[in-house]
This record gives structure tokens, sequence and C-alpha cells, in this order.
């Protein structure tokens, strides 16, 4: 009997079955997606045409196309000082975040003793806890620090609640962090800085980038704190929309909001390539 010819397999190349499952998989994902997207995200997107209507109101479909409600904005020293503001308010809470979240979560990391599920649950609490409550605790605290109504007051604020988004993504980024890596280094004489430069760094970079940018999405968009803590110099783009909406709704408003749109679809973009390009370096090293 003859002997069967011996199969050959490069090594790191992909099955053939495998990448045509892989492909129907995406298609259908894609496919069940689109709707969901759709439902989602059309009735963000009315506001669009609504900010290029010529007249003075808000109106659906717009009588005729025009920018004048851009112009407008950019034209306003008012609505450009509160943006100015949010930008203040979304960086000082973003740095913040971004250093309190990695100090939390590589201090957790690895380590088990009781009372964990407690810390991390203290940690995690601003994102359950309602907005309302922690607008007036904010308020309170700083009100007899005699900081309310300054924007500082209010990006410290902010961090407390984003902070946990950070701590969340740099988390799932040491999941894939051997311990053994870091007792290496302190065995070997590494300082705590040289660990965390040349060790955990690495690997919680993508984290950070993907939290901080959760972060600031979320810090420039919060209205409720903001309201409590604003004074004559210290009104966010948000608090101010929600003002002008009850006494001033013109098409000034929708293209501010579209705008908006603009910065989140750059962030979700931004985030989108970061996975990606995660998801590209861990196929790499897999082959």
């Amino acid at each position: 009997m003859a002997a069967s010819e011996p199969s050959i397999l490069v090594q790191g190349a992909p099955l053939p079955h495998v990448g045509r499952r892989e492909r129907a998989g995406r298609l259908l994902l894609l496919v069940a997606a689109l709707p969901i997207a759709i439902y989602l995200l059309l009735p963000t997107l009315v506001v669009v045409p609504m900010a290029l209507t010529k007249g003075q109101m808000i109106q659906f479909p717009p009588e005729w196309i025009s920018i004048h409600a851009f112009t407008d904005y950019f034209s306003d020293p008012q609505w450009i000082d509160s943006t100015i503001t949010s930008f203040k308010v979304a960086v000082l809470a973003t740095t913040i975040a971004c250093i309190v979240g990695l100090l939390a979560a590589i201090g957790l990391h690895g380590k088990a003793f009781p009372g964990r599920s407690a810390v991390v649950g203290v940690i995690l609490a601003p994102i359950v806890v309602p907005l309302v409550v922690l607008a007036l605790a904010d308020y309170l605290f700083f009100a007899k620090l005699q900081l309310a109504g300054d924007w500082v007051a209010i990006g410290f604020a902010h961090s407390l609640l984003v902070t946990p988004y950070v701590f969340i993504t740099v988390q799932s980024s040491l999941v894939g962090l051997n311990p053994s890596l870091i007792l290496a280094a302190r065995s070997l004489g590494a300082r705590p800085l040289s660990v965390l430069r040349h060790v955990y760094w690495p690997v919680t970079k993508p984290g950070i980038l993907a939290g901080a940018i959760f972060a600031f999405a979320v810090s420039f968009d919060e209205v409720v704190i903001a309201l409590f803590l604003q004074g004559p110099d210290a009104t966010t783009l948000p608090v101010r929309m929600f003002t002008s909406i009850q006494y001033d709704l013109t098409p000034k408003i929708a293209a501010i909001a579209s705008l908006l749109l603009g910065l989140a679809a750059i962030a979700l973009a931004a985030q989108g390539a970061l996975a990606f390009r995660g998801y590209a370096r861990r196929r790499l090293s897999a082959t």
C-alpha cells in the first residue's frame, strides 16, 4: 500500500476554511448591525440639515441651504468663550483621570486582598451614582472652598466622573501583562519609575489613550455638574446650549450640535483606529 503524501502546512498561514468562516461572520455582523446603527444615528443626524436652514427659526426640512448659523456661532464671543472653557475643563479632567486611573489600575493589578471588590466599587461609583447627587455634593464641597463658579472646580468635579473610564480601559490592558515580568524587573534592581516606564507603560498605553478619549468626550458633553458649578466666567458650551434652548432656539444651536457630532465622530474614529491597531499587533505577535 502506497504511503500517503504528508500534508504541508506553512506556519502562520491561516487555514482556508477559517478565513471563509471569519469573512462570513463579519458580513453577517455587518448586516445585523447596519439597521441598528441607522436606527440609533438617524434621529441624531437630523440636526445637521436643521443647522443649514436659511431662516432664523429651526425647521425641518430646511427651506433653503445656508451656513449663516455656523458663521453666527464663530462670530459670537460668548459662544467662543464657552467653547474654550469646555476645552479647558475637559483637558484638566482628562489629565487628572489618566493619572489617577492609571495608578489605581496598576496598584490593584494582581493584588488579592480582603475588600478589593469594595475598593473597585468605590472607584466605579461615579458611573452609578445619579449625576444630580454628584453635582450637589460637588457644589457643597467647592462652595466651602470658595471655588464654585470657577472652571477649575468644574474640571476637578469632572475628573471624578471620568476616572472610572480610564480605570476600566487600563485594567483591561493589564490583563495581558505577565506578573513575572514585573518580578523580574524588580529582582534586577529596577526602580518603581523604571518599572512603570519600561514594563507598565508599553502595555497600558493603548488603554490610557482609549480612556482619555472617553474621558474627554464625557467631560466636554457633561451639563448637570457644570450647571451646578457654573459662574459668569465659567459657563461651558453644553450649559450655554441648555439655557439657550429655553429662551433662544435658533439654528445656531443645531449648528453647534452638528459640530459636536463631528467631534464625537472623530473620537470614535480614533478609538476604532486604536482598537484595530491593537488587534493587528496581537495577530502579528500570534503568528
